[in-house]
């Protein structure tokens, strides 16, 4: 990002203001009615959730919109639509981690913010908290003890078991991970990914590659982005996954308590196969991976592996231009208002 783009980043939260004093009237097509929006944070007159659908969602796409396109290709829904109505609150976006990020340039510190110097995880959980508020979701950041017989990326495991039995879906993201397309509600994907009553579990796999294969040559379900839909099926599942290791079931997988890929790992070499009937394997290239990788881009979610330090820019980015279109597109619907001619270099007197 040069100088000039990183200074200008902060301006786009004054920004998010006057836009909310000039399009107030803005309502979002979809999430929860405007009646029922908070409007703490903007007065009277508007919502954050009016702002980000304003800024992320020109074209008013909703659950139902029948297709959705990017890259120059298009993804389309089936004509069997499991969701047509918001799930609002019965949705928790689930961030959990042994880390408070309360210290200086992180998310949850108090006093003078400074994105431009904001450490790039907090970058990925102002991602998946802006996308809550945007479709009227609940948010969660939980912070769990550290188990030193364990990798930490451990506890996303019980964090998930235990946060799920508040909701109908608990949607976990690594904090490196992010809503790639931020207004396509998490009902959209649900219907396009066909996840119904019997899915308990969805995740994206891994890129193709040996490195990513489990002992049987299967490729792993990447963990950094889950799905969990609130069924007695669900948390045995998870009860046998955050159990693996201890080998009172699965003789061998304590070897995946810090070796690499942890419960990633746990999960592909043990406990999917007992379970494979209520788990759903997303496409690498909609739900995990890096835009410039062909095989898997993320083009719904993306999960930054090799570009983690510029997950806050990244996102900035996007939202820099998302809301510069938007000042674009309002500037040139007024442009034979605003812009006149003048014919010849004199003063009129």
């Amino acid at each position: 990002m040069t100088p000039s783009v990183r200074s200008f980043v902060p301006a786009v939260v004054v920004l998010f203001f006057i836009l909310s004093l000039l399009y107030f009237n803005y309502e979002p097509p979809y999430a929860v009615p405007v009646a029922e929006q908070s409007r703490k944070p903007f007065g009277s007159d508007v919502s954050l959730q009016q702002i980000l659908q304003f800024i992320y969602n020109p074209n008013k796409a909703s659950i139902t919109t029948p297709s959705f396109s990017h890259g120059g290709k298009t993804y389309e829904l089936p004509s069997d639509l499991g969701y047509t109505s918001p799930l609002g609150k019965d949705v928790c976006i689930l961030d959990v981690d042994t880390r408070p990020f309360n210290a200086e340039n992180q998310i949850f510190h108090g006093a003078n913010f400074d994105w431009s110097k904001l450490d790039p995880y907090s970058g990925g959980i102002i991602n998946h908290y802006m996308y809550a508020q945007m479709h009227g979701y609940d948010y969660k950041f939980l912070q769990t003890a550290t188990e030193s017989e364990r990798h930490p990326t451990w506890v996303k495991v019980s964090g998930l078991a235990n946060v799920l039995k508040s909701y109908k879906f608990v949607v976990f993201l690594d904090a490196d991970a992010l809503f790639n397309q931020m207004h396509i509600p998490i009902e959209w994907l649900l219907n396009y990914w066909s996840i119904n009553v019997t899915t308990s579990l969805a995740m994206a796999l891994d890129p193709p590659g040996a490195v990513n294969n489990d002992t049987y040559g299967r490729r792993y379900s990447n963990t950094g982005f889950i799905i969990a839909q609130n069924n007695a099926k669900t948390h045995e599942i998870l009860k046998a996954w955050d159990e693996c290791p201890r080998e009172t079931r699965y003789k061998g997988c304590s070897e995946w308590n810090k070796v690499r890929f942890h419960e990633q790992s746990a999960f592909g070499t043990y406990v999917r196969y007992d379970y494979d009937q209520y788990l759903k394997e997303l496409p690498c290239d909609e739900a995990n991976g890096e835009w410039d990788l062909e095989n898997c881009r993320g083009v719904f979610i993306q999960h930054m592996w090799w570009r983690t330090p510029t997950v806050r820019s990244h996102f900035g980015d996007r939202t820099l231009q998302f809301l510069m279109e938007r000042m674009h597109k309002h500037a040139m619907d007024e442009k034979e208002k605003i812009i006149d001619t003048q014919v010849q270099n004199t003063v009129n007197r």
